[in-house]
């Protein structure tokens, strides 16, 4: 259950770090960045999530 708990808030902290909203801010310019590694983040993180998914519901 905890691995389940750290998985979704990696994905939750990819989609905030994804609509985190930089403009106007002296970080306008990591921007691009951001958005890159929220992304990754997200992806990487569902990915293990229904990884984990699938591997758990053939064990039983």
């Amino acid at each position: 259950m905890n691995k389940w708990l750290s998985l979704a808030g990696g994905l939750l902290g990819g989609y905030a770090l994804l609509n985190t909203p930089l403009d106007g801010t002296f970080l306008n310019g990591l921007n691009p960045v951001v958005d890159g590694i929220g992304l990754i983040a997200m992806l990487v993180f569902s990915g293990a999530l229904i990884y984990s998914g699938v591997r758990d519901w053939f064990q039983k």
